[in-house]
């Protein structure tokens, strides 16, 4: 067996994330998701191995994985999925940092996911990789899983994701990079993030039919909508507004969306001169990005990474 080596990139969500999570796109029709991927993402070898069913190796450490691994491993779970033999081992070569918001653990399964059907040699479309993947995490998480992270992995580029009953329609936004770089910044905080807890307060909330949560939600769809538009008249103010409104509304969901060390960092960007910040992902803490001015980018720049203890530039 021949090793094989893939990447696919991590995702920076601009708006109406959340919505994505089945079935609360049903709730609040016209529904999307806007994300951009970013050059930081995740890297990995696929070889040939006797030493386990499973070998995982990642920042030095080795871990033997079986059968009995499967449904409460991601690793093992999407191996015994495509390649139920094993014989192999997986080397993580690159990836971000955990908690980072940025789509991690979806970004890796789509990774892993590629380079077992190249090793199967099985051809799946993108639509069935995602269906896949996202019950095969499910069943590892114990809890819903969304589609937003998985396909700017498998597409890439900026995407506008339309919800709709029967599938996900996924539309390629013609966004110039070079355009899109000047007036965005993401930034890790080094704050931690979990998602999962709040997803679910919100998934809950949303089905009990919170009057707050759901007008936070129809708020949320409305901005993503606006952001698409901005974003294909390259109006960079209105696409600062619409990811003011998005995050003005995103706080509303649950108080762990914002907790005030986050905020703090937030608020330094703005006080630099940023249209519009916002935390990526379900909040808490991770990554967050910034919506800007190219004239204030370095300032806003400075002003955050001074705010977070450990936090890096993520590359675009």
């Amino acid at each position: 067996m021949e090793a094989v080596e893939v990447f696919a990139p991590a995702r920076a969500d601009l708006a109406g994330g959340t919505l994505d999570l089945w079935p609360l796109w049903c709730f609040h029709p016209g529904s999307l998701t806007v994300n951009t991927t970013l050059r930081a993402g995740v890297r990995l070898r696929l070889s040939h191995t006797d030493a386990a069913w499973v070998v995982h190796r990642c920042e030095g450490k080795e871990r033997l994985l079986t059968t009995a691994d499967v449904g409460r491993d991601l690793t093992a779970t999407v191996v015994h999925h495509f390649l139920p033999e094993g014989g192999v081992q997986v080397e993580v070569v690159q990836q971000p940092p955990m908690g980072s918001g940025l789509g991690g653990s979806s970004v890796y399964a789509v990774a892993l996911a590629k380079a077992c059907t190249q090793r199967a040699r099985l051809a799946l479309s993108r639509s069935t990789l995602v269906a896949v993947l996202k019950d095969l995490e499910a069943q590892v998480l114990g809890a819903p899983t969304g589609v937003q992270d998985y396909y700017p992995a498998l597409y890439g580029g900026t995407l506008a994701i339309h919800l709709r009953p029967g599938g996900e329609r996924i539309e390629r936004l013609a966004v110039p990079r070079r355009w899109l770089a000047a007036h965005l910044l993401v930034v890790f905080t080094g704050l931690p993030h979990h998602s999962g807890l709040v997803n679910w307060q919100v998934y809950r909330a949303r089905v009990d039919g919170h009057p707050q949560v759901v007008e936070a939600l129809e708020r949320i769809a409305q901005a993503a909508r606006r952001c698409r538009g901005a974003l294909l008249e390259r109006d960079a103010s209105a696409v600062g507004y619409a990811l003011a409104q998005e995050w003005e509304a995103r706080r509303g969901l649950a108080a762990e969306v914002c907790p005030p060390a986050l905020g703090e960092v937030l608020q330094a960007g703005l006080r630099a001169g940023a249209w519009a910040a916002k935390a990526c992902g379900a909040g808490g803490g991770g990554s967050v990005l910034f919506w800007t001015s190219p004239r204030f980018r370095q300032a806003v720049e400075a002003a955050v990474l001074a705010r977070c203890r450990g936090g890096f530039v993520v590359p675009l």
